[in-house]
């Protein structure tokens, strides 16, 4: 077995099935889109209520990955895209209205973009560290950013003024401040490869 085949093994067996949890992921992921459609005014940005659902998707993912692994959690991804978006389609449907394919479209690229960015970063720290927080919530940040950046620019029709950028920035601080709380419950556990490292190191 090779050394990158081994990393994506799940990393320990759970009674729970792991499509519970990405069935999970998938109701946030649909939250944050119905939330989506209702505004909240702080000051002179206007945001959306998705703000407060969208760092629980990126928290739910690195549960799979703790529990499951990394393939299981790209599974996950993939799957709770794809229902997002049959969802969205679905109920733009049955409301009769026309479907707007380009801020739908947004809202899933940056899903994806931002999940794998938030996945990649994840699982190394996991693999390679010893549970630092503040890595976890900067790799929180760096997806959440963009996250943001894509489905606004999406929405916005590819325009940027000065609300556009208020928007941005007051989104993503409240997104921190969700994350800051939320990364208290993500519980590292310290697998054998660090401490195999070490030991290598000290008979050298």
């Amino acid at each position: 077995m090779t050394k990158g085949s081994a990393r994506k093994e799940v990393i320990k067996q759970e009674e729970i099935p792991s499509w519970i949890y990405i069935l999970l992921l998938t109701a946030v992921a649909i939250l944050g889109w119905v939330l989506g459609k209702f505004d909240l005014q702080i000051g002179k940005a206007t945001l959306t209520l998705a703000v407060f659902a969208y760092p629980f998707r990126y928290f739910i993912a690195n549960i799979i990955t703790k529990k499951y692994g990394y393939k299981e959690t790209m599974n996950g991804i993939s799957y709770s895209a794809c229902l997002m978006l049959l969802f969205m389609i679905v109920a733009s449907l049955l409301g009769q209205h026309d479907i707007d394919y380009v801020p739908v479209t947004g809202e899933v690229f940056a899903y994806l973009a931002s999940q794998m960015i938030n996945l990649t970063i994840y699982y190394y720290l996991y693999m390679n560290t010893e549970g630092n927080k503040l890595p976890i919530l900067a790799t929180y940040i760096f997806a959440m950013l963009v996250d943001n950046l894509i489905s606004m620019l999406f929405i916005s029709r590819m325009t940027m003024v000065d609300a556009f950028w208020r928007t941005y920035f007051v989104t993503i601080l409240i997104e921190t401040m969700i994350s800051i709380i939320l990364i208290n419950y993500d519980e590292k556990k310290v697998l054998p490869a660090p401490n195999k490292r070490r030991k290598s190191k000290i008979r050298k």
